[in-house]
């Protein structure tokens, strides 16, 4: 037996495991509880506060929020800026006489920093021109030919904040804030409207888009450019979940307003047929969700301002991809499934706000449940710092905090406007089996279902090349003992081999074979690794109940030294959030951590690594069920190595004990029938 030590200063147990229920928070108490999160990461936010040595050039006072690259024209400085100014413009203006501000933090710190940082961020636009960033140069887009990738997504926050704040602006300075809507808007007006779903979608760029021409309709209703920025936000807004099937939808968008349908302003698909899309290369579950948060953030902004220029185009296929997509992948925790890891801060439930333009603009019971539950694990990972931020070591720090932020703002801003308290939400086991037959998602190459006992998952990804899967126990608390890892194309389940003279790769020998039957799953497929000095061909089977069975088959295509083995791998989270403690027992063909997860293998020890590693913002020991670090040659044309295991989710050590020997000899034997499922 083996208990894993206590990773950090910062928490002693869990602020979610044995705390977090499944139970609904009502509308009032859920807001509440939104804005005090808030008023709580003020410490962090004052932290970051930066006067500026000198007034802009009309004399008035102006300081920064610190970023990766702190006053700088570039995402890196004026994101951060933006969006820590809006938070705190809305905490003054919706906060006071509702929240407790933490020791130290006081209204007029709050009022202080809003209005300031409000002055450096309009000041530093290529419109105004008052002040220059750190560097001489200055923000913003004014053109076709002059203009800043982003900057629609962070003048939205300079707009909000602008709101906010109206009572104490001066006329001259809402003229600043129109210079710069007016300029982002100009180019939103010149520029083509992009299009393309495999590896780099546009459709999280077009929702960005959408957010500028919102707030300048919302704030400047009677421009006379007012509606040529309307027909651009419908197009913007039609191209976002833009799907194949919109190039013959003739459904008239705004029939109260005129004919143009959804055939009309279709450019091109940002998704893929089954409603999946893919960035930075590969299905990525936060790009999938937060189209739906910006397209939402645009209804508060044109709803909140007050503007006559509203549009159902701002919803379009919002409810396919909620239904389709993102409900199969939605986890009792109110996550949303990530089959092929995450690139930045993991937990985050970064898809909070998307869940809340469902629940109150699409009156989705489902997204309202789903919602309840990601604020649930937003409030407890906050409870893990001690300045409030929103979690420990933030991939891009002040910049992800901003961001979150900004998110928790948005989703009570959207309950403000449209109230959900007379919607029943879901309830969770009517929904999970809802969604609990295997299904695949052809385009990505992934694979799911949902059991009474636990979801699983694995993903096939062509372009960024990762063949690795994992399952989560049927729990709002527990289900994030196993975190998505990913390492040398593989990662959970399949682990990895290592040759030498040879690189840690992995790459596919066709595509995988994937049936379909009920809740269970079987794929099989063929990889070639380590360039190419090994072929591994293995099954998976993801059976009705609780078990996950890997089997695999590795063969030498070349003579060659291995130098070490990590096959059957899972990475066990340990961390502030998860849980600082972990009890592993195991022997003999046995291991399990918290009798919440077992590896049994057919006769190997399991080894549980003794150092915590971090990916992500996330800390994790990998489990292998396999392991060994002798090195062995071996030659071409050999059979390697033939490895069976069995992952439980909700095992008790006892139990695991008991039937190891017994499983043990069906793996041997290829008797899976016989196996516990």
């Amino acid at each position: 037996m083996a208990t894993i030590g206590t990773a950090t200063v910062w928490a002693d147990g869990s602020p979610v495991e044995g705390v977090i229920t499944s139970d609904f928070v009502e509308e009032p108490v859920m807001m509440s509880g939104l804005l005090q999160m808030l008023a709580d990461f003020m410490p962090y936010v004052k932290a970051q506060w930066q006067p500026c040595a000198e007034p802009n050039t009309v004399g008035d006072k102006c300081g920064c929020f610190k970023g990766e690259d702190t006053m700088a024209a570039n995402e890196r400085g004026v994101r951060p800026n933006a969006d820590l100014s809006m938070v705190c413009a809305f905490l003054f203006k919706y906060g006071r006489d509702e929240v407790a501000l933490p020791e130290g933090i006081t209204w007029s710190d709050i009022s202080h920093m809003a209005r300031q940082s409000l002055v450096f961020a309009y000041s530093t636009h290529k419109s105004n021109r008052l002040k220059p960033c750190r560097g001489g140069d200055y923000w913003g887009s004014l053109s076709a030919t002059d203009y800043q990738w982003e900057s629609s997504l962070w003048a939205l926050s300079v707009a909000f904040s602008a709101f906010f704040q109206k009572e104490v602006l001066a006329d001259y300075e809402w003229t600043y804030i129109y210079n710069l809507l007016k300029a982002e808007c100009n180019y939103e007006l010149e520029r083509e409207i992009p299009t393309g779903f495999r590896g780099d979608t546009k459709a999280e760029e077009n929702g960005w888009e959408t957010n500028v021409l919102a707030c300048a309709l919302g704030l400047f209703p009677d421009d006379p450019l007012a509606p040529r920025w309307f027909e651009r936000l419908r197009a913007f807004a039609i191209n976002c979940y833009s799907h194949p099937s919109d190039k013959t939808n003739h459904t008239v968008i705004d029939p109260e307003r005129d004919n143009v349908t959804v055939a009309k302003l279709y450019r091109g698909p940002n998704l893929f047929d089954d409603y999946t899309l893919q960035n930075h290369n590969y299905f990525h579950t936060s790009y999938q969700n937060v189209v739906m948060q910006e397209l939402g953030e645009s209804i508060v902004a044109l709803r909140l301002f007050g503007s006559p220029w509203q549009t159902r185009a701002l919803l379009h296929n919002q409810r396919e991809v909620m239904d389709r997509v993102l409900a199969d992948l939605a986890l009792a925790d109110g996550e949303l499934a990530m089959p092929n890891g995450n690139d930045w801060s993991m937990f985050l439930y970064d898809q909070v706000t998307s869940y809340s333009t469902a629940a109150c603009y699409l009156r989705h019971p489902d997204a309202l449940m789903l919602e309840n539950m990601a604020v649930k694990h937003i409030a407890a990972r906050q409870k893990t710092t001690p300045d409030g931020s929103w979690l420990l070591r933030p991939d891009v720090g002040a910049r992800r905090m901003g961001v979150q932020a900004h998110r928790v703002m948005m989703t009570w801003l959207m309950h403000h406007l449209a109230s959900t308290a007379d919607l029943q939400p879901t309830l969770w086991d009517d929904f999970r089996a809802a969604h609990a037959e295997a299904r695949e998602f052809p385009s990505q190459q992934i694979v799911r279902a949902y059991t009474p006992q636990r979801f699983s998952c694995f993903s096939w990804s062509e372009g960024l090349r990762s063949y690795t899967g994992y399952f989560t126990a049927d729990s709002p608390d527990r289900n994030k003992i196993i975190i998505p890892f990913r390492a040398h194309n593989t990662g959970n389940i399949l682990g990895w081999y290592e040759v030498e003279g040879r690189r840690t790769n992995a790459r596919p020998l066709g595509d995988p074979v994937i049936t379909l039957d009920g809740t269970r799953w079987t794929l099989k497929g063929a990889l070639s690794t380590n360039d190419d000095a090994l072929t591994r061909r293995f099954t998976l089977i993801s059976t009705e109940g609780d078990a996950v069975i890997f089997c695999d088959s590795v063969f030498a295509n070349v003579d060659a030294v291995i130098t070490a083995e990590r096959s059957g791998v899972l990475a066990i989270s340990h961390d502030p959030f998860t849980a600082t403690t972990r009890m592993v027992q195991g022997g003999k063909g046995w291991m399990t951590i918290d009798d919440a997860v077992s590896v049994i293998t057919d006769g190997s020890v399991p080894q549980l690594g003794t150092t915590t590693e971090y990916i992500n913002s996330v800390g994790y020991r990998l489990v292998t069920a396999y392991y060994s670090d002798e090195p062995h040659a071996v030659k071409a044309g050999q059979l390697v190595a033939v490895r069976r295991v069995v992952f439980y989710t909700n095992l008790p050590a006892a139990d695991a004990q008991r039937i190891a020997k017994r499983t043990a000899r069906a793996l041997k034997r290829n008797k899976f029938n016989r196996i516990r499922y």
